[in-house]
């Protein structure tokens, strides 16, 4: 052996043996490596995001104008739309994040047949950021109430979307949820698997709702409207009970078909 080797051994000797990194820095290297690195997936592009929507799909929403009354999806800015002019919903506005169409439209898939509630809530929260950018106007509710489902479809699926969306939302604006003060009466056939015509006489009684303290604001919350007869409905129930107000924030519109 060398001078050079025997004197690095002899120190290596005397010097302690590294120490390995504590719980506290391993946990701050897992952090930075998940910020640096992330391992989850965007549901819509499929690229690398630590949330369930990468920062560009969620910015790359229809750029268009919506029907203050019902989101409707306009061409140019107006006061409403002509379904609005012809006759009034019974809800005060409405707000939608995005349209039911191509790649939004498996979002919706993915929180109603994917076993996915937790999609589904911080869907809710996304659309709260929508709600408190796009309607700055709307004062908070006394309630934020999810559309309920009728009891054979919530114990088939085991949870209702509206509802996890519903929390989602009421937990970003900081607003009461009650999930509870509207209930469905009865079971009946999917909206979407009825032709439009069909569709009110569907939900037409449906649902029922709790005494309210009158002059109450509500906030109606469901994932996709496309006729609008389960808003029309749930919030007539609603201004039975004594509200006063009721909005409706959805996760995606329907657009209305073009005319032929």
């Amino acid at each position: 052996m060398g001078e050079a080797e025997h004197y690095s051994d002899m120190y290596a000797r005397l010097l302690p043996p590294p120490r390995p990194p504590s719980s506290r820095l391993r946990a701050r290297l897992a952090r930075l490596a998940a910020a640096l690195l992330p391992d989850g997936r965007c549901r819509l592009c499929a690229l690398p995001s630590r949330a369930p929507l990468c920062s560009a799909c969620q910015c790359e929403r229809p750029a268009r104008w919506r029907c203050p009354r019902c989101a409707q999806p306009l061409l140019v800015p107006a006061a409403g739309c002509g379904s609005c002019a012809l006759r009034l919903p019974a809800f005060a506005g409405a707000l939608a994040w995005s349209d039911y169409a191509p790649p939004w439209d498996r979002l919706v898939a993915q929180i109603k047949f994917g076993d996915d509630p937790a999609l589904a809530r911080w869907l809710g929260r996304l659309l709260g950021q929508c709600l408190r950018a796009e309607r700055p106007g709307w004062a908070p509710p006394r309630w934020v109430v999810p559309v309920p489902l009728g009891p054979g479809r919530l114990r088939g699926r085991g949870y209702n979307q509206a509802w996890e969306l519903a929390r989602g939302l009421a937990r970003e604006l900081d607003w009461p949820c009650d999930c509870g003060l509207l209930q469905r009466r009865r079971d009946g056939p999917a909206q979407s698997t009825l032709p439009l015509a069909r569709r009110a006489a569907n939900m037409r009684g449906a649902f029922l709702a709790r005494p309210l303290a009158r002059g109450a604001r509500l906030l109606l919350v469901d994932d996709v409207m496309t006729s609008g007869n389960t808003a029309e409905q749930a919030a007539r129930a609603l201004l039975r009970a004594g509200a006063a107000d009721v909005r409706v924030a959805v996760l995606l519109r329907t657009p209305a078909a073009a005319p032929r």
